[in-house]
């Protein structure tokens, strides 16, 4: 024969349970949109405006300006930046419209430089770089 077995459950013990067991649902879910990378977040990594920053070098001094807008870079230039200068550092202008066209493409400083401004690449992209770290 087959005993019958009878369970006695009180109500605020099963309402108890149901509220614990709720609240773990919301926490885990809350714990994993947390730590999900947002891919909004990842891409916007320079606010709006216009960065810039000094390039020295032996007989002329210069800015690199940066224009951010929604959240990309739109232009890369030169300011300040004249004849004289030009024709002692004759590189300087064809390598920052290259710069340009490339970074506003890409919207990354990871460009290769062409062979023949290897050294005034550097420079150039090492002033971006400032100009974006720069906060003021």
């Amino acid at each position: 024969m087959s005993s019958t077995k009878i369970f006695v459950l009180r109500l605020k013990e099963v309402i108890y349970t149901a509220l614990f067991a709720i609240l773990g649902l919301i926490l885990l879910i809350v714990l994993i949109f947390m730590f999900i990378p947002n891919k909004k977040g990842d891409t916007a990594l320079y606010k709006e405006g216009v960065y810039t920053a000094p390039i020295t070098l032996d007989y002329a001094s210069f800015n690199v300006s940066v224009v951010v807008e929604d959240d990309k870079i739109t232009s890369v230039e030169l300011t300040d930046f004249n004849e004289d200068m030009a024709t002692m550092y004759p590189l300087i202008e064809p390598t920052m419209a290259y710069l340009n066209k490339q970074i506003t493409k890409k919207q990354s400083l990871e460009i290769e430089a062409p062979e023949d401004s290897v050294h005034t690449t550097k420079l150039l992209l090492d002033g971006i770089k400032a100009a974006l770290n720069n906060k003021d």
